[in-house]
């Protein structure tokens, strides 16, 4: 849900997840009658709205992670990508084409790799207080080396052109300053979540990583003017936070309020 067309009220979106035909997934808009239109260009498993380009009006980003190596319908890009729509006085046209980023996308860290599930987890807000909305964007079966689903969080930038690439950055925990190592099957950026937790005006990251060891954990770093902060950036872990394995593995930090697919 979210004001895409700058009237004050919030229009909701329904992504219901594979179909036949469209397994990238479905995106409908609401209507002011109650009811739904397809958006056919647009496709998506999750979905986030924020005011990226600083017009007024909310943005759908969307996460479309799987690829045709999982059995998914071959028109999204290797490794998983995002879309997104642009809102305007008169909402999110059915015909507009989204916007489209993956990791072989110039200026992205990385390259799109079969299986990275790139999309995944998705989170929308302002990370240095320029009042441009960000996209924090999970892939956490991402490769580092032959480290297998280490998992890897990107931030891309909110500007008055739109979601930018231009100085993107990218997480794992064998990024410096931020706590551990990235170890097979960790799964960082399972989960992912942008919420000005200091009341500063940048929001924090937060990012999960529920196959860390058998407890699971998060990762927070603090918002900046410069953006994200890894320095001084802390983790917590299940046990750490009290929880109590007993017969499985806990999987803490495998959801959060950001966007995550689970289909």
């Amino acid at each position: 849900m979210g004001d895409v067309d700058g009237d004050g009220r919030a229009e909701r979106f329904w992504l219901p997840g594979p179909t036949d035909g469209d397994e990238s997934g479905p995106v409908y808009a609401e209507g002011h009658d109650g009811r739904y239109t397809e958006l056919p260009l647009a496709d998506g498993l999750s979905g986030q709205i924020g005011d990226i380009n600083r017009d007024g009006y909310g943005d759908l980003v969307t996460g479309a992670p799987y690829d045709a190596s999982l059995g998914s319908s071959p028109s999204t890009h290797r490794g998983g990508e995002i879309q997104v729509l642009y809102g305007s006085a008169q909402g999110i046209a059915p015909g507009q084409k989204p916007q489209i980023i993956h990791q072989d996308t110039p200026g992205v860290p990385g390259s799109g790799e079969n299986g990275d599930q790139f999309g995944m987890s998705l989170a929308v807000g302002d990370t240095n207080g320029d009042k441009f909305a960000d996209v924090l964007v999970g892939a956490p079966w991402e490769a580092l080396g032959s480290v297998k689903g280490a998992g890897q969080a990107t931030l891309l930038r909110g500007s008055a052109t739109g979601l930018t690439a231009t100085g993107s950055l990218a997480y794992t925990q064998d990024t410096s300053g931020v706590p551990g190592t990235a170890e097979s099957g960790d799964l960082f950026a399972t989960s992912t979540h942008l919420v000005d937790v200091t009341k500063d005006g940048k929001a924090e990251v937060i990012v999960g990583a529920p196959g860390e060891n058998l407890d699971g954990l998060l990762w927070t770093a603090r918002g900046s003017a410069a953006g994200p902060v890894t320095s001084g950036s802390t983790t917590i872990s299940g046990t750490g936070a009290g929880l109590t394995r007993e017969y499985t593995e806990i999987d803490f930090g495998e959801a959060l309020p950001g966007a995550h697919s689970t289909v």
